[in-house]
């Protein structure tokens, strides 16, 4: 096994045993362990086929989304490595590393953040606690953006390598709602098949919270918040319910990331017993070939 995806097999099964994926990967992480034929990939497949079984429980709509930003990440990897294997890796490797050369942009810790803050949410997800409900959702509303940002840099790079256009490493250092309109411009937006990322990306509401500059009208039930500065402040509000919403759907980003890089290092580095238990789906997308004609 190369030695970076070692590195990233052990992450995981250092999260795993912390609790970070829930009960089910601790007590079937035992399990598969002991299939020696495995190598060391067990927990990269019980990642996959844990979010495949999650997904399958969820709502149409929450299913929907969780499955498709999982296979666009597949598919950003698979466009880009044609172009560019060296670029392509660099995405896989962002669980655990920086991009090369660039300090500070791996996605350990964003990841870590939204997987924290989604667990607290569903810990709270039937209290009547209207103020307690507020500070949990506006944590993992920031949280999910911030994964978001960081995500978008690896995703604005992969794409511009499938299509064969120059990458700026400057991407990174964008701020987020010029990132945002980047990718839409890129990937054609609510027209493009990466549309999700947009309607997920809230870089003012993100702003907001990050300046305290947002709060929670508890009697009309909205989310009240200003943006920009001086004389260009606008104020702005959103319905309580679809805040909640929101940040509900982007806290699925974090096991979907997880879950797609999971796929790929197994796909790339792991036997044909292996390969053979992730969710066939997610395999068909990854092994997918243009039609020649």
């Amino acid at each position: 096994m190369k030695n970076t995806h070692q590195r990233l097999v052990q992450q995981l099964s250092q999260l795993a045993s912390e609790g970070m994926f829930g009960h089910s990967i601790k007590e079937s992480q035992q399990h598969y362990d002991q299939l020696k034929l495995l190598g060391g990939v067990a927990v990269l497949i019980q990642v996959a086929c844990d979010f495949q079984e999650e997904t399958e429980r969820q709502v149409q709509e929450i299913n929907e989304i969780r499955s498709r930003v999982c296979q666009l990440l597949i598919v950003a990897y698979r466009e880009a490595k044609r172009k560019d294997p060296e670029i392509a890796l660099a995405f896989v490797h962002s669980f655990i590393e920086d991009y090369p050369s660039i300090p500070e942009s791996s996605l350990l810790t964003r990841w870590c953040s939204l997987t924290q803050s989604s667990l607290a949410a569903r810990e709270i997800s039937h209290s009547q606690n209207r103020l307690l409900t507020w500070q949990i959702y506006k944590q993992l509303f920031q949280s999910y953006n911030e994964f978001l940002n960081g995500l978008l840099s690896y995703l604005i790079i992969l794409w511009r390598t499938s299509l064969g256009k120059t990458v700026n490493l400057q991407v990174f250092d964008t701020n987020y709602a010029n990132k945002v309109n980047d990718f839409n411009t890129l990937t054609g937006g609510e027209n493009g098949v990466f549309y999700i990322f947009g309607r997920l990306a809230r870089p003012k509401i993100r702003n907001a919270i990050a300046h305290e500059s947002i709060w929670f009208d508890s009697e009309a039930m909205k989310v009240r918040f200003t943006d920009g500065r001086g004389n260009t402040k606008v104020e702005s509000e959103m319905d309580f319910t679809e805040f909640i919403v929101l940040a509900g759907l982007g806290s699925h980003l974090a096991h979907a990331y997880i879950a797609a890089i999971s796929v790929i290092a197994v796909m790339e580095d792991g036997t044909d017993f292996a390969k053979s238990l992730l969710p066939h789906q997610l395999v068909k997308v990854f092994n997918y070939l243009p039609d020649a004609s």
